[in-house]
Order: C-alpha cells, then sequence, then structure tokens
C-alpha cells in the first residue's frame, strides 16, 4: 500500500479502515500507529457499507461504485461513518499539520476530502484516488485546486497532488 514505504522509514499515523481484519492486522503490524475501523465521510453518520466477501479488501460506502466494480451480488451492512476532523481532533495529531494525507476509499474521496479542515491541518502532499478519464474535470482535482494544490503526479487511479 502507499504508506507501507513511509512506515518502514519510521513514520507513523493513522490508519482507517472498514474491515476488522484490516485494523487488525495494522494493530499488529504497525503498533504505533493509530488504527480506526469506521468509515470516512463528509459528515458524521450512520451510512451503508456496500461489499461482496466478509474478508474482501473491496467495499464502499456509494452503491455506484459497487455497481460499476463490483461482480456478482453486493451485500450492504450499517456502519459509523465520522469526517477526518473527527477522527483527528480525538488524539495526538489535533490541530497538527499533515504531511502526507493519502485516501483510498472506493470512489468516495471527495467526501473524506470534505469533512477535512484544510486551514488548520494543511496536508503538504495528498495522494487520492480518481476515476474519470478527464482527471482536471474532476470534481476531487476541481476542489484541490481551490485549495491551492497542484497535481504533480498521476497513475493509473491514484494522483498526487502538492501544496502551493
Amino acid at each position: 500500500n502507499n504508506t507501507y514505504l513511509l512506515h518502514k522509514q519510521n513514520w507513523r499515523g493513522i490508519n482507517i479502515d472498514t474491515s476488522q481484519f484490516s485494523i487488525d492486522l495494522f494493530d499488529f503490524i504497525r503498533p504505533k500507529d493509530l488504527n480506526y475501523n469506521c468509515a470516512i465521510s463528509n459528515k458524521k453518520e450512520m451510512i451503508k457499507l456496500f461489499y461482496q466477501k466478509k474478508l474482501s479488501q473491496l467495499s464502499t460506502i456509494e452503491i455506484d461504485q459497487a455497481k460499476k466494480v463490483f461482480q456478482g451480488n453486493i451485500k450492504e451492512k450499517e456502519m459509523q461513518a465520522f469526517t477526518l476532523d473527527e477522527i483527528l481532533n480525538r488524539d495526538k495529531y489535533k490541530n497538527i499539520k499533515i504531511d502526507f494525507l493519502d485516501i483510498d476509499v472506493e470512489g468516495a474521496d471527495l467526501k473524506a476530502l470534505e469533512g477535512l479542515s484544510f486551514e488548520i491541518y494543511k496536508p503538504e502532499l495528498v495522494c487520492v484516488e480518481i476515476h474519470e478519464k478527464e482527471i482536471k474535470q474532476s470534481k476531487i482535482y476541481n476542489f484541490l485546486v481551490n485549495k491551492d494544490y497542484k497535481l504533480i503526479w498521476s497513475g493509473i487511479f491514484s494522483h498526487l497532488f502538492k501544496r502551493l
């Protein structure tokens, strides 16, 4: 994953995942990180999580993304969602500038970004997934540009933005 090499260089942070199994692995492999089993969105609420298998790494809070990507039956369950601000305000990272923000929430990336106070946390680098073919026409691209970020690298889905 995008943060593993940073972890190997003694970086520490917060891992958030909708899979309890993934959080159990983070607790074992990254015990100095803060690891939370919840969903991330633009507001605190109970939401529907869509998935196919209990131990699948592929889940989303966006039904349209599930219909587009999943093959076969789509299952759902209720899950608590928090904003990034709410998660960050819990612990030692409250009001601390973020060096690297990596968001991979299967189609709900904009909602995750909307739940962060950029004026407080000022992430230096933001890695986010954009699934639209025209990157510069996407809502995520325009959201980050309006927050004074510049696109500096693009992969297939992941894109890296730097704060100006």
